[in-house]
Formats: structure tokens, sequence, C-alpha cells
């Protein structure tokens, strides 16, 4: 006989469910019964039934914390939620702990009693699995509870070792997949089944846990050189994530890479989950761990570069940000893990927008909105194209901010460098000081001037001198060598050679004609003096 324990925070729940099926014929003994989950837990473990039944929300444990510590605890009963609640994330956690069947109250006795004979039929597959085949797994010597504590959290749990020495190669695969109730669809399809099967064929025990809407299974084999533990992992993902397609959903398998010992298990586990979770985000069926080392050596360097170009972009108008994203989307699938690229995407898009608040004096959210909701939209990017979009967007907004205002910007620069040269033409001004001081590089200030003016720099320095010299020499009684100082020469020969040029007289013509047609002015104009 099989043993049903009952759990319900309503007697008259727990009264029916006994006495109103005929739990004899279908080899079924109740064990125990309780209206509380604390209550529950105690005696399940003391009775240790087959099937459990059992509602959701319960004083003091509810039925799905309930399950979650019977698992803890290395329980293997099958478990049967009964709830008036039909919330879908109660569901979904129902299947991640594997409960055999979520049954809304009020639920027929008939669909009870057969929703129990299903786990009955689950037990006993388990259990001709176990008997036929060992192969396929070893629970008994690593418990679910154990598994979790070394596999998934990397502590060092007190178990039997010897069932593991035979092994000389550890691998662990994790499979993941953004469909909905895509467990329940494996586990009906006969994915898992199927994948096993075709593990052990070749020589390979599997242990396996469902964990937090993953799969894992950690691989154990004794192979030769010739057959490597992880080339057979790789067609065995290959091959089973093109056939969970054809049952109209995806898997992504994350390969990690071969340890020598179960209790390194952790390592390959910690590189085949983010693998995994690169797969579901880029969309790749399978992904090897082992490539982490020189994908995150490849990364660092263009993280770099990409920074380079934004300041290019932002200051210097080298090239436009969508051919830019578009070169980055070239190398970034599969390339990093989603959480790195996400924290480098918020990176690239910090950069940019603290060089524009920078270079154009605004406050970044007239051009982008909040800034603290973009970098959550990143942070929050579900795959790829996601994460594109996010970024797309914000090119665009950038672009068009840019492609309105950067000639009011460029009017802007160009108008503070005439004022710098208007108050410093008389000091020997150089190129690159003149562009380190306006924080751009001397080629980019060179020609922004001189599109923007039609002259350059130096034209502008010489016209600004003679300007003044022409004054200094109308207005003053200096000598010309000291008017040759103050406009910014040190050689009086070299200022009256490019006052000439520029004027058609030396200086002493100029002087000398100047006064002179003033004293003329002064007799054709007697009444303007009074």
């Amino acid at each position: 006989m099989y043993k049903l324990f009952i759990a319900d925070d309503e007697q008259l729940v727990v009264e029916t469910l006994s006495a109103m099926i005929d739990w004899n014929a279908s080899g079924v003994r109740i064990v125990g019964t309780a209206n509380n989950g604390k209550q529950a837990l105690e005696r399940i473990l003391q009775s240790d039934p087959d099937v459990v039944l059992t509602d959701i929300r319960m004083p003091g444990l509810n039925g799905l914390e309930l399950i979650r510590a019977l698992k803890e605890k290395g329980r293997k009963a099958e478990c049967i939620i009964v709830s008036g609640y039909s919330e879908f994330e109660y569901a979904k956690e129902a299947i991640e702990l594997e409960a055999v069947d979520y049954l809304i109250k009020p639920a027929e006795l008939e669909e009870v009693a057969k929703t129990v004979s299903k786990a009955i039929e689950r037990l006993e597959r388990r259990s001709e699995q176990s008997g036929d085949r060992p192969e396929l797994r070893i629970a008994k010597a690593l418990d679910r509870a154990v598994f979790t504590d070394l596999i998934v959290h990397g502590n060092c749990p007190s178990f039997d070792h010897s069932p593991f020495e035979r092994y000389d190669q550890f691998a662990a695969i994790v499979l993941g997949s953004s469909a909905t109730l895509w467990l329940e669809r494996m586990k009906n399809n006969g994915v898992t089944d199927s994948l096993l099967g075709f593990l052990a064929n070749r020589g390979i025990a599997v242990d396996l846990l469902y964990e937090q809407q993953k799969v894992i299974l950690l691989c154990m084999a004794v192979l030769e050189e010739n057959a490597p533990l992880t080339e057979i992992l790789i067609a065995a993902a290959a091959t089973f994530s093109n056939h969970s397609s054809s049952e109209n959903f995806s898997l992504s398998f994350g390969i990690g890479p071969v340890v020598t010992h179960i209790t390194h298990v952790h390592i390959s586990f910690l590189a085949a989950d983010k693998a995994c979770q690169t797969g579901l985000f880029f969309g790749v069926p399978v992904m090897n761990g082992n490539s982490w080392p020189e994908l995150t050596r490849v990364s660092e360097r263009l993280i770099s570069e990409w920074s380079d170009k934004i300041q290019s972009f932002v200051r210097y108008e080298r090239e436009e940000f969508e051919e830019m994203l578009g070169r980055w989307t070239e190398w970034g699938a599969g390339r990093m893990a989603p959480v790195t690229l996400k924290k480098a995407g918020i990176q690239w898009a910090n950069r940019m927008l603290d060089l524009i608040e920078q270079d154009y004096g605004i406050k970044v959210e007239s051009v982008i909105g909040d800034r603290a909701r973009l970098m959550d939209g990143i942070l929050e990017a579900s795959d790829w194209p996601s994460l594109q979009k996010q970024f797309q967007d914000l090119a665009q907004g950038v672009q068009f901010y840019l492609n309105v205002t950067k000639t009011t910007l460029k009017e802007k620069v160009v108008q503070e460098i005439k004022a710098y040269l208007e108050s410093h033409y008389h000091e020997n001004i150089q190129l690159d000081q003149l562009a380190e001081r306006f924080d751009l590089s001397p080629s980019y200030i060179s020609n922004l001037y001189s599109k923007s003016t039609g002259q350059t720099i130096l034209e502008y320095v010489t016209l600004l001198r003679i300007q003044k010299s022409k004054q200094l020499l109308r207005e003053s009684s200096f000598k010309i060598s000291k008017i040759s100082e103050n406009v910014g020469y040190d050689n009086q020969r070299y200022f009256c050679s490019v006052f000439k040029k520029h004027v058609g007289l030396s200086p002493g013509q100029y002087r000398e004609e100047h006064m002179i047609k003033s004293a003329k002015d002064q007799t054709d104009h007697p009444y303007q003096k009074q």
C-alpha cells in the first residue's frame, strides 16, 4: 500500500478527502493529516508518506514552503497541491518544486483520486528507472540537500564520496528556457528522459536537480583520452536543443568545464550557469563555459576601445553613433555574460552623457529624459534584442540632439576662442596650448575655427595685432620698437615687415600720414572742436 498524507487548514476538507474517496481501491492508505504547515512537516517526517496532498495557504508554513522543506530534508514524496487560489506565480513555483499537479478548489473528488494515482505512477516509474538503469541516477548517494549545497552553493557538506571515486571526469550542464511552463513541457515531451538515455549510452552517469527554474545535470564519466567528456556534452546539448525546438519551445544549454573531483563541481556549475544565462540572453542554444577566461580578456579590451570611441563621437564627430552601435552588435552577441554586457553598456552610456553635459553645458535629462530610468532599463533588459533597443533609443535621442545643436556649440566654441585671442593676442599663443585650454585636439580646433570664420587662428591674431599697432601709431608717441613689443612681436624688423605686408605702408609712414590727415581734417572742420 502507498502512504498518503493530507494537509489543509479546513478540517472539513481534510475529512471529506479522507472519507469520501475509496483509497483502499487505489492501494492507498492515509497515514496522517494536519491543519497547519508546521504540524504537517513534523508528522510527515515521522510517517514518511509516498504522496502528500496539501493546501497552499496554511498557518505556520504554507504548502509551497512545506514542499520545499521536505525536499531540503531529502524526502522523496510526490506532492499535489489543492488550493482555492489560481495565481500564476503559485502554479509556476509548484512546477519548479516538481509538484505532480495544481488543482483548484472545489476540485472533483474523482479528479483528486486520479491525480493521486498519477503521483503513484510517477513513483513507480522512478523506482523502475533507479532499479533497472542505475547508471542514469545515483540520487541515493547524493541527496537533494547535499547536491544543492555542494554544487550550487559551493559548500563542503559531509557525504559518502565512495560512489564517485570511480569517476575521473565531472562536469555540469545547466538548462534553461524563456518559454512558459517549460519544465513541465520538457518532462511531458520526454526530453529529460531522452537526454539522460543519450548520455547513459555513452558511458556517462548523471544526477539531476531542478533548481530555481533551471535543470542542473551533474555528469560523471571514466572515458578514454580520445573521448573527452566536454565533446560528448556539447554533442548532446546540440542534439536536444534542436529536439526541444521541434516541440515549440527552445532550451539553452550551458556546458561547464571538466573537473577531476566531485568536490570541485561547483566550479563547473558556475561556468555552466553563466553560459546558460548568456545563451538565453542572446538566443544561442549551446554555450561552452570553457571559453569564459579568453572572452573576459577580449571583453575588457573592447570596453576600453569603446570608451575611446564615445569621446571621439561626442567631441570630434568622427563617426555616427549608429555605426558604432552596429559594430558593437557584431561582437557583443555571445562574447560577454549578460550582466557584464549591461554593466559595460551603463559605463558607456554614462561616459557619453557626462561628456555631453561637460561640453554643451546642459542637463542631460533634456536630451534623454531621466538618466536613472535609462540605466534601470538597461539592467532590466531580458534579452539581447531588448538591450539593443535601449541603446538604439539612446542613440537616436543623442544623435538628434547633436544634429540640432552642434552648430550652436561650434559657434559658442568659436566665440570663446575669439574672445580669448582678443585678450591674449599680445602673448606667444601656441596652437597646442590653445587646444589644451579648450579640451580639444589641435587639429580639431584649427579646422573648426577656420571653417567657421574663413580665416586661420594665426591670421586672426595677426589682424588683432595690426589693428592695435595702428591705434598706438595714431594715438600715442611710443617708439615703434615699443609698439612692436606691446602687440606681441619681439623682433621690430619682423613687425615692420608684417605691418607693411598688411597695411601697404611701413609703421613710420602710417604714423606720418595719419597725423597729417588729422591736422588737415581739423583745419577743414574748425567748428567741430568746441
